[in-house]
């Protein structure tokens, strides 16, 4: 706001007619620009006081003050109005992030029907074992049962290898005396 124009919002201020668009800007220019607050001040004492005057009131002792209070007014009426438009503007983005991501998701989530409604097309019933169970399973036999049952390799325990040991013991002795026989003539083939 310039010098001209800020000057020319003193007597609305004071009137307290001052326009919401421009109470900010008139705000602000009148708390940096010392030159127009001297002029403000000067208005503001002259038109406060005959006002007093004329209604019979009481006159203030200290205009200065009552201009920074009216002038702390305007800057605290100026910046609610900017936390609500913020707090305002701050809901409608929110509303609109949670809309958009709410669609988002609605449309993956479309997306991945589609996608498993074509892949169950695609499939035919091939996959099904109710459209194709006896020509899967020719014998009553489990087959995937039976296929594990062979891949799982039987554990031999210390006392089968003593057993086993035993064994070939045994039928090493029993060997040795058939071929005792045989060198000694004693078995005859009947």
């Amino acid at each position: 706001m310039e010098h001209l124009e800020a000057q020319s919002y003193i007597v609305p201020f004071i009137e307290g007619k001052i326009p919401d668009d421009k109470q900010g800007d008139f705000y602000v220019h009148m708390k940096n620009c010392p030159a127009c607050k001297e002029e403000l001040q000067i208005y503001y004492t002259l038109i406060v006081g005959m006002r007093q005057l004329d209604n019979n009131e009481s006159i203030c002792r200290d205009f200065g003050k009552s201009l920074d209070g009216d002038l702390s007014r305007l800057g605290s009426k100026v910046s609610r109005r900017k936390s609500i438009k913020f707090s305002a503007f701050s809901f409608v983005v929110v509303g609109i992030v949670l809309i958009a991501g709410v669609l988002y998701a609605s449309s993956l989530a479309r997306v991945y029907r589609f996608e498993q409604a074509t892949k169950l097309s695609n499939q035919g019933e091939t996959y099904f074992q109710d459209s194709f169970q006896d020509k899967l399973k020719l014998t009553h036999e489990d087959r995937y049962l039976n296929s594990e049952l062979l891949q799982v390799e039987d554990e031999i325990t210390f006392f089968d290898r003593v057993k086993s040991y035993n064994q070939l013991m045994e039928d090493n002795e029993r060997i040795s005396e058939i071929g005792e026989c045989i060198l000694n003539g004693e078995i005859t083939t009947d």
